[in-house]
């Protein structure tokens, strides 16, 4: 984890991913994962809101919120904690946990 977060800050500012409501640098291109062999995913969460997501390696610009859940992962296996802008706490994902590792799961109409 400590490498994907110095290659982060070793990347220009053209390379971030930014809060689409205040700008703050969440996470780059270079972080961009696939989990289950892609990157993006759509989604559907119990209360029939629609998501699609990025996978990230890390996102420095993000800070958890509220407790870590294990019902309705959209990663079998993978708790889960809500994401919000280190800057200005806009719902931007989730972090997902298993005891390999974690990733960003990020609203990618929320970055830009």
């Amino acid at each position: 984890m400590k490498e994907e977060l110095q290659r982060a800050a070793d990347v220009g500012s053209e390379e971030w991913l930014r809060c689409r409501a205040c700008d703050l640098e969440v996470t780059t291109r270079a972080l961009r994962i696939e989990m289950n062999g892609a990157h993006a995913h759509a989604f559907v969460n119990p209360n029939g809101a629609r998501f699609e997501i990025g996978c990230f390696a890390a996102a420095p610009g993000c800070v958890d919120w509220g407790g870590v859940e294990v019902a309705f992962s959209w990663f079998p296996g993978w708790s889960w904690q809500i994401a919000v802008c280190g800057r200005c706490s806009r719902h931007l994902g989730w972090r997902y946990r298993l005891a390999e590792g974690t990733f960003h799961g990020l609203i990618l109409a929320d970055l830009r």
